[in-house]
């Protein structure tokens, strides 16, 4: 799978939205659980952690009817190629960016910003990570849409959407909202807490502060320059391979750049730094999880396989659609 950074030319121009799912990370933090319970380590993204579809495979599917084929990216790591051929199987080839070394959320959400940027000046781009448990499936696709539409007539935005916490939680990033509210649900930021713990977290709790799904939608322009402000060592090289999309050196080049480059946390860098550039829009009446740990893993499972729990007709639904 090499990246490739052309893109059909017959895709109408006037149509804008464009995804990016994220997939390359390495979920060390579930390597135990992952081995004891298939036998083997692999990510998390690719395990069928219940019924026969991977969560990366989930993502797909519950994305792509936002989008053309062509507008559809799904971010891998190299070294994930052997997992993640199988839930590509029917992925338009152009669409596969490759990242050859897993250098955290920085450099892995830049490079398929750059493609889709060099493909589009104009877009906008929604990031979905492709290792969360998420129900109600088409009301959240309502909330991204929504998103869209905001950042269409507000491009200086970047929409970030949050849930309300159900309990206390370590180990998520929160959204302190703000006193601006630009339509229903839809607020400004007053800070972005990456990871908070101890009395940080039962404040945020208290003061019902949203957790940040990392599901963000902005402009590819708007990103790419708080990219280049906010972790610039990573965006110059990263930037100088774009003339190279395309070209048979462009797998070369980009080995030998992410070779080089520091790994850099695209929360903490960006995010936790540009309140003032974001917004929150807060989904209702769906259920998301990180499923960051074995716990939370257990607890939506046993949701799930108890299906008499779940008392509405559309959760019902869902509930059955997941397997």
């Amino acid at each position: 799978m090499n990246n490739r950074s052309w893109f059909k030319a017959s895709h109408p121009q006037t149509d804008h939205r464009w995804g990016v799912v994220l997939a390359g990370g390495d979920g060390t933090r579930l390597q135990r659980f992952i081995k004891t319970r298939f036998g083997e380590y692999r990510p998390k993204q690719y395990c069928a952690l219940i019924g026969k579809r991977t969560m990366f495979r989930h993502t797909i599917d519950r994305v792509s009817p936002l989008f053309a084929p062509d507008h559809l990216l799904t971010s891998i790591n190299a070294g994930h190629t052997s997992w993640a051929s199988a839930d590509l199987h029917d992925r338009l080839s152009q669409t596969i960016i490759t990242q050859p070394y897993n250098r955290e959320t920085g450099p892995g959400i830049l490079l398929p910003l750059l493609h889709v940027h060099h493909a589009d000046p104009q877009a906008i781009v929604a990031l979905f990570p492709s290792d969360h448990f998420i129900l109600q499936e088409e009301r959240y696709r309502a909330f991204v849409s929504k998103a869209f539409e905001f950042v269409s007539k507000h491009n200086n935005y970047i929409v970030a959407l949050g849930i309300v916490p159900s309990t206390l939680q370590y180990g998520y990033g929160w959204i302190e909202k703000g006193d601006n509210l630009f339509s229903e649900g839809l607020w400004s930021v007053r800070k972005f807490w990456e990871k908070p713990d101890g009395r940080e977290l039962q404040h945020l709790f208290e003061k019902k502060c949203l957790w940040n799904t990392m599901t963000l939608i902005g402009t590819s322009l708007n990103f790419l320059n708080l990219c280049k402000e906010h972790m610039n060592e990573v965006f110059v090289p990263l930037n100088r391979t774009v003339q190279y999309f395309g070209t048979s050196s462009e797998s070369d080049l980009t080995d030998f750049v992410f070779k080089r480059i520091l790994s850099v946390n695209f929360s903490s860098r960006v995010l936790e730094r540009i309140p003032e550039t974001l917004c929150v829009l807060q989904m209702n009446g769906v259920y998301w999880n990180d499923w960051g740990d074995e716990s939370r893993i257990l607890k939506d499972i046993d949701l799930l396989e108890h299906r008499e729990q779940i008392k509405t007709e559309e959760e019902v639904h869902l509930d059955v659609e997941y397997f």
